[in-house]
């Protein structure tokens, strides 16, 4: 049984996840990162591919607050998944193109002020609850940076793909 406070924690994480990826809509045609990506993306691609990746978590937030499996993950494990793993590591990465970039990237505002603090708190309460231990928290995070890559690009590709339908 979930406590109410974990229940909370898992169904403001899609609003947290909300403000993050306006922050990149808005900002994302509006930055030259001095590497060329092998493709572009329009903030219409973008708005698309978010839509599609928010409505994914958005729904396994809402099983996961009600006690049921999504995508055949126990509702606990697929909250530290997210907040241990993808948009910890998300926010990191964020943090860390800006670093190496010397410059601004989309996310990186929200990823400092929201994102991480969220998924820290968050990975905390966990923790403080005997749900996750350090070991699964470390592995949760090594999942999350191998796991977000190949969930973007697949995110980016639909969006492209439903944008080039109209």
């Amino acid at each position: 049984m979930l406590s109410s406070t974990v229940k909370k924690l898992i169904l403001f994480f899609p609003v947290i996840f909300l403000i993050h990826d306006i922050e990149e809509i808005v900002t994302i045609e509006q930055v030259q990162l001095p590497f060329q990506l092998p493709f572009t993306i329009s903030a219409l691609e973008f708005t698309v591919a978010f839509i599609f990746l928010w409505l994914i978590v958005s729904v396994g937030c809402l099983y996961a607050a009600s006690g049921r499996r999504f995508l055949w993950i126990k509702p606990l494990p697929f909250f530290s998944l997210l907040v241990a793993g993808v948009f910890l590591a998300n926010g990191i990465g964020h943090v860390l193109q800006a670093i190496i970039f010397q410059k601004y990237v989309p996310g990186v505002i929200t990823a400092v002020l929201l994102l991480i603090p969220y998924c820290i708190m968050a990975v905390k309460k966990l923790y403080d609850a005997k749900v996750l231990t350090v070991k699964q928290i470390a592995g949760y995070l090594i999942a999350g940076f191998l796991l977000q890559t190949p969930a973007a690009l697949l995110a980016l590709l639909t969006g492209k793909s439903v944008v080039a339908l109209f």
